[in-house]
């Protein structure tokens, strides 16, 4: 019993503030990261002819706006909350891990529609603990690469600046408003330390939206270090753009025709027209906050392997002798606990 309760207090310890500390750096890593991306997004902005010259990839903002799941994207603030936290893309648990996670359903911050960013309230560096103390008329601020945009939060009902809502009730990821069409949806757990249900902050977006860009159709990575960059464009251009496999074949099957001259450059394919704003339609608010049941399996292994080497010791102990038996089991003792804690937290909500 005084094992248990023992590993039990080291669980709560690792939750409340180990798992802080590990979001710090990731934040410091992601601050940084993203820095570098405002950087390198207004540099390619502000000389577009560079850009045309040194690669023959057309330059989109939907490249830099919509990044891989656990990269940064934004950096949201709140001063009545002292709140500033990189958020990242996505809402697995790695994600939340890291730091304030966007729906990647949804336009991002700034953009036309309903931009929703998750977070956890007790974990992971809390950055949503204190977002029932939002009043009406707070400021939110969220940088993407597209500027710093400002929203206000909107009264809800008995005059709070938040209402609670089910986990089933995904409503409020919807696109289609009549009334502030343009808003952030802030999403955490409710109550603190359960997941029994969502508390959801809506703010209104202050002036005009950015232009919305849709998430790119097939990925695309940046190395944020820029080493390389060239290589990894000019790997994503077709070898025949602008050529059918009949013109090839037709072209290959005339041997005796003179060669040209000149090397015709292939006509650009026109632009697609801007298009509408696109969601998937959630059936969850994600496992970062609903908990991830794929991680019970490895919980209960490594688990296992807590017990096992645990009384291993014991057994070892006092048969030989406590303390040395003890220094030496120590670290990895310490290594497999770390690893169960880990993945013990995954399969916890929010």
């Amino acid at each position: 019993m005084i094992f248990i309760g023992s590993l039990t207090l080291l669980f709560v310890v690792y939750q409340l503030w180990g798992t802080g500390f590990l979001t710090e750096r990731y934040q410091e890593d992601l601050e940084n990261d993203f820095e570098e991306l405002v950087e390198y997004a207004e540099e390619v902005n502000s000389s577009p002819e560079v850009t045309s010259t040194e690669s023959p990839v057309e330059t989109n903002y939907s490249d830099f706006l919509w990044r891989p799941e656990g990269e940064a994207i934004a950096q949201l603030t709140i001063p009545a909350l002292s709140l500033s936290k990189t958020v990242v893309a996505g809402i697995s648990v790695e994600a939340l891990r890291k730091g304030p996670g966007h729906f990647s359903g949804t336009p991002l911050p700034g953009m036309s529609g309903n931009a929703a960013i998750a977070g956890h309230r007790t974990t992971w560096g809390a950055p949503f603990g204190r977002i029932d103390e939002l009043a009406p008329g707070d400021e939110i601020k969220v940088q993407t690469i597209q500027g710093t945009f400002t929203y206000r939060v909107i009264e809800q009902l008995g005059g709070k600046g938040h209402f609670i809502i089910s986990p089933n009730r995904l409503n409020v990821l919807d696109q289609d408003f009549d009334v502030h069409p343009n808003r952030l949806t802030l999403i955490s757990c409710h109550p603190k330390l359960t997941a029994r249900n969502r508390i959801v902050v809506i703010a209104e977006l202050v002036g005009e939206p950015a232009e919305y860009y849709p998430p790119p159709k097939q990925g695309f990575s940046i190395n944020l270090s820029f080493e390389g960059l060239e290589e990894s464009s000019n790997s994503a251009v077709p070898p025949t753009v602008g050529l059918e496999e009949e013109d090839l074949t037709s072209k290959s099957s005339q041997p005796n025709e003179t060669p040209a001259t000149e090397i015709e450059t292939p006509t650009p394919l026109p632009k697609p027209e801007p298009e509408p704003v696109r969601i998937n339609q959630p059936t969850s608010f994600g496992e970062g906050l609903s908990g991830d049941s794929d991680a019970i399996t490895p919980t209960i292994v490594w688990g296992i392997a807590v017990f096992v080497l645990g009384f291993s010791t014991a057994f070892v102990g006092s048969r030989w002798r406590r303390w040395p038996t003890n220094l030496i089991a120590f670290i990895p003792f310490v290594v497999v606990l770390t690893v169960w804690f880990f993945n013990l937290e995954q399969t916890i909500p929010s």
